[in-house]
């Protein structure tokens, strides 16, 4: 969630996890909406990237 651009508040900031599994606020300084997008996104979308990159090579019949 990004206070700034999901709703209105005091500063720019990306929120990680809610209730008992919220992390630290990731501060915004400078960046654009496509930043905030991306930042909020990467903890699902790395994963996902690296399973496919190894999915892919796999099937090349390389390791690793």
């Amino acid at each position: 969630m990004g206070r700034g651009r999901d709703f209105l508040g005091g500063s720019n900031f990306i929120q990680t996890g809610e209730g008992a599994d919220r992390g630290e606020d990731i501060e915004m300084t400078d960046g654009t909406v496509a930043d905030q997008d991306f930042m909020a996104a990467a903890r699902q979308d790395v994963p996902r990237l690296v399973a496919e990159v190894r999915r892919l090579r796999a099937l090349l019949g390389r390791s690793k």
